[in-house]
């Protein structure tokens, strides 16, 4: 018997399932069970301002990853989830990438260099498909590791793939989560500090709270997690901030957990984390993942497209 309503009862549960789709999807190692795994109507939502949909493209996509990185794998390091009904799921997950860029393709010509870097996901399944997902994967990072700066790696984006903008599909989800307080924590956290009151980040971060932010970086304390937090709201001082999702848990043997799915949405008008401003409007997905403990948050993973969002900027100003 499946463990929802429409999933096969091959996937006992949703761990089962779950890894079936970071196996035979994330690492492309099963394409040719798109079918079996995607809805029609399947949209995915990238970091770059952008959506795929429709099985054929998101297929594309991941072949194409696959191609740059033949030996790709996705080792999965946290995952939370809930149902959303009878037969639907949502699922947050962070999983360590890792490959060595041996193909053409989406990075330029291949390097032989060995690259690895955080992977951020939220996907909503319903009847044991695949209906829509977001993904952040740390282009900053991989650039770095292949020798490739940001600014390059914005314009090879610009000149391989269809310019930023235009219509996104419509979100088919429109759930915000599974209302539980260690998500609600962390939006309350995450939203007063993007809404200027930084010395939040004192009261309630550990004071050797551990990050890990965009292109691979690493922080200690509250002291860097509001020089991170700080520079991107400086980017985009009147942008708006959104929280579109919350996940938590607090399970036996282990610390309270939270998820959240982000949005900046609005012009480049400050100077902060992406240079001078340029005026350009940009759409920012982004994605924290953290740990709790007795003195506070300890450890915070944030994720959104750097090379992304300056392809946005470059596209629009043409510099």
């Amino acid at each position: 018997m499946s463990f929802l309503a429409g999933f096969a009862p091959d996937w006992h549960d949703a761990a089962a399932y779950l890894d079936a789709l970071r196996r035979d999807l994330g690492e492309a190692r099963r394409l040719d069970r798109v079918p079996e795994y995607l809805a029609g109507d399947v949209v995915s939502h990238g970091g770059g301002g952008l959506a795929m949909s429709g099985p054929a493209e998101v297929a594309a996509d991941l072949a194409a990853r696959r191609a740059a990185f033949p030996d790709l794998s996705m080792l999965p390091e946290e995952t939370l989830w809930t149902a959303t009904a009878q037969n639907a799921l949502v699922a947050a997950q962070r999983f360590q990438m890792a490959g060595r860029h041996d193909g053409p393709g989406l990075y330029g010509a291949p390097t032989g260099r060995a690259v690895g870097c955080i992977v951020m996901t939220e996907r909503w399944c319903v009847a044991g498909k695949l209906r829509e997902e977001w993904i952040l994967r740390d282009e900053a990072a991989l650039l770095r590791q292949i020798g490739m700066d940001e600014e390059e790696g914005a314009r090879w984006r610009l000149a391989t793939a269809p310019a930023p903008g235009g219509d996104l599909p419509a979100p088919g989800y429109a759930g915000t989560g599974n209302d539980d307080a260690w998500g609600h924590t962390l939006g309350d956290l995450l939203h007063r500090v993007m809404c200027g009151e930084t010395d939040v980040i004192e009261r309630h971060y550990d004071p050797a709270a551990e990050l890990f932010l965009p292109g691979g970086d690493t922080g200690c304390g509250p002291g860097e997690a509001q020089a991170f937090w700080i520079g991107l709201r400086a980017a985009f001082p009147s942008a708006e901030f959104r929280v579109e999702h919350l996940l938590g848990a607090e399970e036996a043997l282990g610390p309270p957990r939270a998820t959240m799915r982000w949005r900046l949405t609005g012009r480049h008008d400050g100077h902060g984390a992406l240079g001078r401003p340029t005026g350009a409007m940009v759409d920012i997905l982004g994605m924290t993942q953290a740990e709790f403990g007795p003195d506070g948050l300890r450890r915070e993973w944030t994720l959104y497209d750097r090379p992304g969002v300056l392809a946005q900027i470059l596209g629009q100003t043409g510099a």
